[in-house]
């Protein structure tokens, strides 16, 4: 595969209330670092997806749609607890 696809939304954790947490590839920044984007989508009431994501490690959330400020409080939690290992993942499927 070519370093400059990705495949988006590798499953992580899914809810009850229809919350799934999926997780990107590995990326670099432009100065090399890893990161990689852990998305967050629910299904909501008007037959739509209430949808945030964010890169890890380290950033604020981005393309926010439905979710609350409590939401990604508690979203920014487990990021902190659990980002990493997402973020392993991704490591060892780079060299898969």
């Amino acid at each position: 595969m070519s370093k400059e696809l990705y495949m988006e939304h590798n499953p992580l954790l899914s809810f009850e209330d229809g919350l799934e947490i999926t997780y990107s590839d590995l990326k670099k920044h432009a100065n090399g670092t890893a990161f990689i984007t852990i998305y967050f989508e629910r299904p909501n009431d008007k037959g739509f997806f209430d949808s945030a994501q964010i890169d890890f490690p380290g950033s604020n959330f981005s393309e926010v749609k439905g979710f609350t400020e409590e939401d990604l409080k508690e979203f920014r939690e487990y990021v902190d607890r659990s980002g990493h290992t997402a973020f392993e993942f991704s490591k060892e499927n780079e060299y898969a």
